[in-house]
């Protein structure tokens, strides 16, 4: 009995010990994440870190403003001169004294230049609009037009320095994730922002993206692939110095790219496993019109690629074939009358309508007078067309009807004046013709 006793005690210690780790560990984790030092005023020397640990060149975490992971004053200095290369710090903001702080304008600007964005036209719908200078507003602007940013009903505040808190608050709202590792990440069914998703890695997974989600690639993922699984993307930007580089869609789609790396390659896995090359979306952006014809996705567009391509070619056949048999149709009508009209002048067909013609075409000509067809109609025609004109005046028929006129076709005319036909007006029998007049058909 005291065996037994001994072993239900250690199992139920064992339960409680279990129990209290469980309740221990996530505020632990919260614990991890709390930070003393939010009311620090950045530096440029901590906004040149944040684009290194960004970049994945630093492994201390992104939201540890304050941590340098050791790097000297020669680190700092070699990242802005290799930040300058690239365009992306230039003479708009000075890092001559890296311990000076920046503003916020200034913060958002050398990131927008650091993600590849494009400046966009127009004003931002911040209501301080106008205190942003020429040269941050359309980098702004596009990070509002990609849905990063919103700007509806607030205020920017260009010239507000940030504190170490705040700069934690733009990371959050620039970027939903920074993948560093070859690992996944797969976004939650609520997830809503249009954060960028940072890729440094050279075997990387994303997969349930459904808010058009623009993605960084930073040269760290050369020589590698990303793969993007039941996702829809906005847009792709792949950063200078990125090589040899494979994005790979599977279910997804794609909207557009920018690329300043080489030999970057966009594929496909179907639904067989079978991969296949896709359009480049690199040749085409967002703001285009036609965009949306221009979208590249998986599989499935493809197939309804081939059977549009396929229809389009099968109607310009049976264009060609119809094209075909009119003229051998119309031939064979020349041959058997020889006094079939010619499509000409309406203002001939007005003037001198001609009888007794077996033409069984269109006259056709622009919008013109409904006095002048009606006037002057053609008699002892068995033409298949009908007289036919645009809008004037309908007294005229009235007067002056068709005699021995079976024509079934249709004369359209120009404009002419309708008093000319009616003096122009003729009854011409065929010999052998019935005297009887014709009903009009």
């Amino acid at each position: 009995m005291s065996i037994k006793k001994a072993i239900k005690f250690t199992l139920l210690l064992s339960i409680a010990i279990c129990f209290q780790l469980f309740l221990i560990a996530p505020s632990v984790k919260a614990e991890q994440k709390t930070y003393t030092d939010n009311e620090v005023n950045i530096s440029k020397k901590d906004l040149i870190i944040f684009l290194e640990k960004l970049s994945g060149n630093l492994e201390s975490d992104l939201a540890d403003i304050g941590n340098y992971a050791n790097v000297d004053e020669e680190y700092i200095k070699n990242s802005v001169n290799k930040l300058k290369g690239l365009n992306i710090i230039d003479e708009h903001v000075s890092f001559d004294n890296l311990y000076e702080s920046p503003k916020k304008e200034e913060v958002y600007y050398i990131l927008a230049k650091y993600i590849g964005v494009e400046a966009a036209d127009g004003k931002t719908a911040f209501n301080d609009d106008e205190k942003l200078q020429s040269w941050s507003r359309g980098y702004i602007k596009e990070l509002e037009n990609l849905g990063v940013i919103d700007g509806k009903d607030k205020r920017f505040e260009p010239d507000k320095v940030l504190n170490r808190g705040e700069l934690r608050d733009v990371n959050k709202e620039l970027f939903l994730a920074v993948i560093n590792t070859s690992q996944s990440f797969r976004a939650d069914e609520n997830n809503k922002s249009k954060a960028f998703i940072v890729v440094n890695a050279n075997n990387a997974l994303i997969e349930n993206i459904k808010t058009q989600t623009p993605i960084l690639i930073n040269p760290k993922a050369s020589n590698g692939r990303l793969r993007i699984i039941n996702s829809d993307i906005s847009k792709i930007y792949i950063a200078d110095g990125s090589q040899n580089f494979e994005v790979q869609l599977s279910n997804s789609k794609l909207q557009s790219a920018k690329s300043l790396g080489k030999n970057i390659s966009y594929t496909n896995l179907g639904p067989d496993g079978k991969v296949g090359p896709l359009p480049n979306p690199e040749e085409y952006k967002p703001g285009d019109k036609r965009v949306v014809t221009k979208i590249i996705t998986s599989s499935r567009s493809h197939s309804s690629s081939s059977s549009s391509s396929g229809n389009n070619n099968n109607q310009k056949e049976n264009k060609s074939q119809s094209d075909k048999e009119a003229e051998e149709k119309g031939r064979t009508q020349d041959k058997a009358n020889p006094k079939k009209n010619a499509e000409g002048s309406g203002t001939a067909n007005k003037k001198t309508p001609q009888e007794n013609s077996p033409s069984e075409g269109k006259n056709k000509s622009g919008g013109g007078s409904s006095t002048a067809n009606k006037t002057a109609p053609q008699e002892n025609s068995p033409s298949e067309g009908k007289n036919k004109s645009g809008g004037g005046n309908g007294t005229a028929n009235k007067k002056a009807p068709q005699e021995n006129s079976p024509s079934e076709g249709k004369n359209k005319s120009g404009e002419v004046n309708g008093s000319l036909n009616k003096k122009l007006h003729k009854k011409v029998r065929l010999p052998g013709a019935k005297t009887k007049r014709e009903k009009v058909i």
